[in-house]
């Protein structure tokens, strides 16, 4: 793909702005011979000094030096809160390419004067983004964590804290936007909780939008359990997902309106395009309605007399 001149400046513009503290990214870009992302290349958050940071996969083991095989210090669970005291050099561990991070375990109920529990932790285990509410409306509160996981997309994980391991946590893979145009993978992510009183039930917003000019998207990510029934573990699953394009002077934007009280989604979304040297645009409207966990397209009556249905 050839960029236009526009996009060209358009990308100098976006290279030269540091990327926000809360975004979490995991990228490369693809090799023309192999397909594949050489480890050389992927990019990564680096985490700072005195930030606090959670643990976002099920369990991980806080090691006594900054090895896989380093001693275990201790076990620590999904959603469990660090703070990072030094970070190490980057390295590889398994598939994923990362820095290792000394870090001091946050435990609030420790008893006061009491030193904290410190290791190191790899870098793909940790998040900035954790997230603690009713998700399924069953009356207790779950956590939720997003990370990068190795196939370079954003893994939402939600963890049942009354129920037993092993089978308490519930995940679900996003695609972000590439950080490469016209080819890469990976790329950063925001989240966000929109709550049921907005939306009409909780959900998880994660906002990908690498570049100024290129592809972006917008997913967003459910929890449903088995009918208020507490103590079981529920299903994370991918919602609704929206993409957008910006290549000067064409581009796709869409603006998203939630029906909180019937439980629907409206999605403007306005499409512009050059035509023999003119832009054309054109607005469309999509109404989507909540059904078990995910939205579905409302389809618009045919006639007056049409009953209108959802699409399955």
């Amino acid at each position: 793909m050839t960029p236009t001149p526009a996009l060209l400046l358009c990308l100098a513009l976006t290279q030269s702005e540091p990327p926000p503290a809360s975004v979490l990214e995991y990228s490369g870009p693809m090799s023309e011979e192999s397909g594949a992302v050489d480890r050389e290349e992927i990019q990564f958050t680096a985490f700072a000094p005195g930030q606090l940071l959670y643990l976002g996969v099920d369990e991980a083991n806080l090691r006594a030096t900054a090895a896989a095989d380093g001693a275990r210090v201790q076990t620590l669970m999904l959603g469990t809160p660090v703070r990072v005291m030094a970070a190490g050099t980057r390295a590889t561990v398994g598939e994923y390419v990362n820095a290792w991070y000394q870090v001091s375990v946050v435990d609030a109920q420790a008893p006061q004067g009491t030193a904290p529990v410190t290791g190191w932790l790899f870098g793909n285990t940790l998040t900035p983004f954790r997230f603690e509410a009713d998700l399924d409306g069953d009356g207790e509160l779950e956590v939720a964590t997003v990370v990068m996981s190795n196939e370079f997309k954003a893994r939402v994980r939600v963890l049942e804290p009354n129920v037993k391991p092993p089978r308490r946590v519930s995940s679900v893979d996003v695609d972000v936007a590439s950080t490469v145009y016209g080819g890469g993978r990976g790329g950063p992510v925001d989240v966000k909780l929109l709550p049921a009183k907005k939306a009409g039930v909780p959900l998880l917003q994660l906002d990908s939008a690498p570049e100024r000019c290129g592809d972006f998207v917008t997913s967003y990510v459910s929890y449903t359990g088995t009918g208020g029934k507490k103590g079981v573990l529920g299903k994370a699953r991918l919602a609704l997902v929206l993409g957008g394009l910006k290549d000067p002077p064409n581009e796709s934007t869409f603006k998203v309106s939630f029906q909180a009280a019937k439980k629907q989604v409206l999605v403007t979304r306005t499409t512009i395009e050059e035509e023999e040297g003119q832009p054309q645009k054109v607005t469309e409207r999509k109404v989507y309605q909540w059904q078990d966990g995910e939205y579905a397209e409302v389809k618009k009556p045919a006639s007056p007399d049409a009953v209108s249905e959802v699409k399955p």
